[in-house]
């Protein structure tokens, strides 16, 4: 039987579930503990401020990502294929707390844009030493970003097959044709 997430992991999840469906401005500290079912006091005993919830939020994405990259250099040989189809899942935790940090870059942050930068270089170093060919890792990460863009749309007007498996088997399958 699983425990419940403690106080400091359920703030955290409250304030990046704001940032996601509301933005940066809701993200209030009232709106974080009623949120996350705590007081006011209970969330400011854990986080002073919402900048101590930011650099909460950075260091998950941080683990996150980490733990992501691990997947890739476990299998160099499918982490192409992994990092493409990976970008379908926009309701992974990864995905979901990337958004989060994502909308604080688009915010007050800067700190968050230096974090999102970080990680695409982490990202792209592992498909470099996994692919070999600088054009094609930006091929491949390009590739994921529009899959992942394509897939958060989906009932809003992406098209279905630009998101179906099979397509995006269909794509991978043509990188490993191409002559460079």
């Amino acid at each position: 039987m699983g425990h419940a997430p403690s106080t400091v992991h359920r703030l955290i999840d409250a304030y990046q579930d704001i940032l996601v469906s509301d933005g940066e401005r809701s993200a209030t500290l009232d709106a974080i503990a009623q949120r996350a079912g705590v007081s006011k006091g209970g969330l400011t005993y854990h986080f002073k401020s919402k900048d101590e919830l930011a650099s909460a939020l950075f260091e998950r994405l941080q683990a996150l990502v980490e733990a992501d990259l691990e997947v890739m250099r476990a299998d160099p040989g499918q982490a192409a294929t992994y990092y493409v189809k990976s970008s379908l899942d926009v309701e992974s935790p990864l995905e979901r707390c990337n958004m989060a940090v994502t909308r604080l870059a688009q915010g007050s942050y800067p700190e968050a844009n230096e974090l999102l930068a970080r990680c695409r270089t982490q990202w792209f170093d592992v498909l470099m030493d996994a692919v070999g060919h600088e054009d094609m890792v930006h091929l491949v990460m390009l590739l994921g970003d529009g899959i992942y863009f394509n897939a958060s749309l989906t009932g809003t007007g992406a098209m279905p097959e630009e998101t179906d498996p099979a397509t995006i088997d269909r794509i991978i399958g043509l990188i490993g044709t191409i002559d460079y």
